[in-house]
């Protein structure tokens, strides 16, 4: 009984362990998730005023008192943010894609401790049927 005591409470706190990380899984993809559409916002306003710099380049909008360095460098410095975001887009990504396979990892070891837990089970039957057909 003892045993048996032991080792359900050791499920129990295995489950509780479980359900933790997954909390923690859900908690971080909802950060990145957040993170992502932040970074889509950004990227559509960088944009935007890449394609009126562009213009006002052409010649096609008015610069106003901007000279044509001016310009360039603005149009340079959007570049870079540019290539900054797409560095830290892909690093979310990445970083969704481990929560994925660590979620993925994680069923695959509840199904695993499941299976043993059947398989244990039945060779406790087989085991204590082979001894009650002794004493017979």
């Amino acid at each position: 009984k003892r045993a048996l005591r032991r080792r359900r409470k050791l499920e129990k706190e295995t489950k509780q362990l479980i359900k933790q990380e997954e909390l923690k899984r859900l908690y971080k993809a909802q950060a990145v998730q957040r993170q992502l559409e932040e970074l889509e916002e950004r990227q559509r306003a960088l944009e935007i005023c890449g394609v009126k710099l562009e213009r006002e380049l052409r010649g096609e909008a008015d610069s106003g008192t901007k000279d044509e360095a001016q310009m360039l460098h603005e149009w340079f410095e959007l570049v870079l943010e540019k290539n900054k975001l797409m560095r830290y887009e892909s690093e979310l990504l990445i970083i969704a894609q481990e929560l994925e396979l660590e979620d993925h990892q994680s069923r695959l070891e509840q199904k695993l401790r499941e299976k043993m837990a059947i398989d244990g089970k039945s060779k406790g039957m087989i085991v204590s049927q082979s001894h009650s057909d002794r004493h017979c």
